[in-house]
Order: C-alpha cells, then sequence, then structure tokens
C-alpha cells in the first residue's frame, strides 16, 4: 500500500502532507522508518528508492517539507517566517501517522522507530534522533549537510530563515545551539545507533575549505559520536557524489543492519 495523506499539524498551523508505504503482504509488527528528503526537494524525490522501501519489511513514513523555501533543515525556525518544524514531525507526525495504523501493525517503542535522510534530510535525520532520544533508535544520516562550526558561504543554511531570528535570516549562535555538534554535547545517553554515508567524489561548495567538505564533516561526525556515550556508529564510504548512486545503497545497507 502506498498513500498520500495529510492533516492539520498544530505545530506549523497547516497541512501536514506525507506518503505512507505498508507491505501488503507482511504481518506485523513492523518497524517505522521516517525518511527526510533535502533541501529543495520533496517527498517525491525518494522515487529512486521507493521500490525497495516497498519490498522491505517496514512501514516508511515520507513527510513534505515545503517551509523556509524547502531549506528548513527540519529545525525549529526562530526566524519571523519559520515554521516549527521540528516540534511538527517529532511531534504531530509520529503522534497522527501511529495512532491511525491498524492496531498491531507498528511495532511499539523507540528500538523500533529509525529517522533517515540525505543532505539537509541527513541534518535533521541526526537533530531529531539526538535531540529526541526517547522517540528514535536509530539514526541513518547520508551525506548529511552538517558543517562544524558553521555552515560555509553559499549554503542554503545561511539565507532562508532556517537557523535566522527575527528578521535576521542567519545567526551563528542560532545555528551553533541546533547544530549537531551541540546535540551530541546534551546527549542523554540512550542507546542509538547511527549509521552514516557519504560519496567519495562529494564536490564542496565552490571556495569551501577542505575541512568543510562533507567527507570531512561527516567523518568529524562519525568521531564525536564515538566518544558519546551511548552511541554506536557505523560510517561508510560509497563511490559516487551528492545523489541516489550514493545514498540508495548506503540506505538499503543502513536498513538490512537494522532488520537483521
Amino acid at each position: 500500500m502506498l498513500e498520500q495523506r495529510s492533516f492539520i499539524s498544530r505545530a506549523i498551523g497547516d497541512d501536514l502532507r506525507y506518503t505512507l508505504i505498508v507491505p501488503d503482504d507482511v504481518p506485523g509488527p513492523l518497524p517505522v522508518v521516517y525518511l527526510l528528503h533535502g533541501r529543495g526537494d520533496s517527498a517525491a524525490s525518494w522515487e529512486p528508492v521507493l521500490d525497495d522501501l516497498r519490498a522491505l519489511p517496514v512501514i516508511a513514513v515520507l513527510p513534505d517539507a515545503p517551509w523556509s523555501e524547502r531549506a528548513s533543515y527540519y529545525v525549529d525556525s526562530a526566524h519571523r517566517a519559520g515554521r516549527q518544524v521540528e516540534t511538527a514531525l517529532t511531534g504531530d507526525l509520529v503522534d497522527h501517522v501511529e495512532a491511525r495504523l491498524p492496531e498491531g501493525r507498528a511495532a511499539a517503542g523507540r528500538a523500533s522507530r529509525t529517522v533517515a535522510g540525505y543532505s539537509m534530510g541527513g541534518y535533521g535525520a541526526l537533530r531529531f534522533g539526538l535531540a529526541h532520544p526517547q522517540l528514535f533508535g536509530q539514526v541513518v544520516a547520508l551525506s548529511p549537510a552538517a558543517y562544524d562550526p558553521e555552515p560555509p558561504a553559499g549554503s542554503s543554511a545561511r539565507t532562508f530563515g532556517a537557523f535566522g531570528v527575527g528578521d535576521t535570516v542567519y545567526e551563528a549562535d542560532r545555528y551553533r545551539t541546533l547544530s549537531i555538534r551541540a546535540a551530541l554535547d546534551g546527549y542523554a545517553g540512550m542507546p542509538l545507533s547511527i549509521d552514516l554515508a557519504v560519496g567519495d567524489a562529494e564536490q564542496p561548495h565552490p571556495g569551501a575549505p577542505d575541512a568543510l567538505s562533507l567527507v570531512s564533516q561527516t567523518a568529524a561526525i562519525a568521531r564525536l559520536a564515538a566518544d558519546t556515550r551511548g552511541i554506536t556508529v557505523r560510517a561508510r564510504t560509497y563511490p559516487g557524489a551528492h545523489d541516489f548512486t550514493v545514498w540508495r545503497p548506503a540506505l538499503l545497507d543502513a536498513l538490512s543492519g537494522l532488520l537483521r
């Protein structure tokens, strides 16, 4: 079963749309995977892996994130035009989806709930897993657009208000407060599995130093996470660039490992 659904989210005060995939012939209870798309994309951008998801013994939830000109980074924005995206997805969406699945279809508890994403969605997946450990037991971050200490010039994280305050579209202090480093520093210590993947041909932003390439940044996240109590990290590099030549096999490898 593949359905398009929507409901009114209290956190954003508007429709929240998502695609739901539930295997027709696989008995439950099944784990639930929430998949976050990248900047400028939509839930439909997961099309290269839809057949794969339908073949796996999982319930897949693909939210559409149109806010901040599709550059919300899945955080609660303090910009005047921003939305409470993190609250909407970790609260309203999870509650709505799992309350409306048939009884016994979804496995209960954080250990059976995964959040995954690519690029901007990889940032969101890390943010959700680390900031909401009561919800998620697994994170899959594919080429995560997570920069430390700040995103490079030209990054959409600086230009669309996700990390803005008031009329200012980007504030460094706001970014650092919501950063993956800050989330790791404050992590509660609950058992969490993080799968990280990046392509060996990732191209940095023009003019950005090598230290801010996604290859370097993903390796840095892996080191920080490995030193954080309660977290188990798997980091892999795949042949390819910033696209589904990397993200498809990486996602399938990660989900296959979680389903064993």
